[in-house]
């Protein structure tokens, strides 16, 4: 068999090789076909040059379920534990590290907290996500609610958060948000102690795509699209399944060549969904404001839209707009009713 032996394979996973740093962990996986919960033993090698490598090691079944090989999306700062990573199309949850090599690497000088946007700083609040990104800090999660007003809540982790923070808001007033503990902000992710925010009227949908939050750029498009005038009436960070992506998407099968990759870059990492509204036609508007789906095609005929500037191909485009007035109502309430 092609297999390599158990313990020659634990073995070499444990030290890595010469040429590459290993880090170990404990992943979980949801076999919907099987409806069953499968755990990997997850090695990542870092490598002198090149993309971080993985192999993954089923321990019940004694075997190699996935040989070491690149994996060019994936960053050591992803492999927190609670968060999801994606390999092959596979949406793993990170349980627990394998030793303190690993822990230290991962968690080493890593600080969280959340932040409050406070209703009176509402409109900016694209600008603080901006501050946020430009200190190369991670936003776990993101939820518009009502608490006398929208106020956002934003979970934060990164190496040395606080100081970090300290230094990129210096110039954001101290009136505009809340600073607080990390685990101060769970009850505002708990859907049944703050309802979603959504209207589902005179609305259209809008998605960061995941691209875009991996490349820290998601305050910008939601600068644009506060400056462009949209009101932002429901907002979520959501990680979408496979098959939930597939089925927002459908519209696009057998349309566009690409709607297998559309379908795996919306849901390979997290991404912000957004219900928008305003008065007139808030569907053609928000599509004037992402410009052509193709990207080439939006550099040269409206260079100023959002695929124009983010866009890095057609199935990563940047930004997801709802198509037709017909669908709004539907794609908002898919996301916000049915995932959210």
């Amino acid at each position: 068999s092609n297999f390599a032996q158990p313990l020659e394979f634990a073995a070499k996973a444990a030290f890595g090789t010469m040429d590459s740093e290993s880090f170990g962990f404990m992943v979980e996986w949801f076999d919907q076909q099987a409806d069953l919960m499968r755990e990997y033993n997850l090695t990542v090698f870092k490598p002198q040059r090149g993309p971080l490598e993985a192999a993954l090691y089923d321990e019940r079944a004694h075997r190699p379920f996935l040989k070491r090989m690149p994996i060019p999306e994936l960053n050591l700062e992803d492999l927190v534990v609670g968060s999801t990573i994606t390999i092959h199309a596979r949406h793993l949850k990170v349980k627990s590290y394998n030793d303190a090599h690993t822990r230290g690497e991962i968690e080493g000088g890593r600080g969280q907290f959340a932040i409050l946007v406070q209703p009176v700083a509402f409109r900016q609040f694209g600008q603080i996500v901006t501050c946020m990104e430009m200190g190369n800090l991670t936003i776990s999660k993101m939820r518009l609610i009502n608490v006398n007003g929208p106020v956002v809540a934003i979970s934060v982790v990164g190496k040395d958060a606080e100081i970090v923070w300290d230094q990129v808001s210096m110039n954001i007033p101290k009136q505009a948000y809340q600073k607080v503990q990390a685990a101060a902000v769970d009850e505002y992710f708990d859907k049944a102690i703050h309802p979603a925010t959504a209207a589902f009227d005179h609305c259209t949908l809008c998605i960061i795509r995941p691209h875009l939050l991996k490349a820290r750029q998601a305050g910008q498009v939601i600068e644009a699209i506060q400056n462009a005038g949209f009101e932002i009436s429901a907002l979520q960070m959501l990680h979408m399944q496979k098959a939930e992506a597939a089925e927002l998407l459908d519209v696009y099968k057998g349309v566009v060549p690409y709607h297998k990759e559309m379908v795996d870059g919306m849901s390979i990492a997290p991404l912000i969904a957004m219900e928008l509204r305003g008065p007139g036609s808030v569907v053609e508007q928000l599509r004037q404001l992402c410009g052509p789906y193709d990207v080439d095609m939006a550099r040269h005929l409206r260079p100023d839209s959002l695929r124009a500037k983010f866009g890095v191909d057609n199935a990563n485009n940047g930004v997801h707009a709802t198509d037709l007035e017909d669908d709004a109502e539907f794609e908002v309430r898919y996301i916000f009713e049915m995932l959210a």
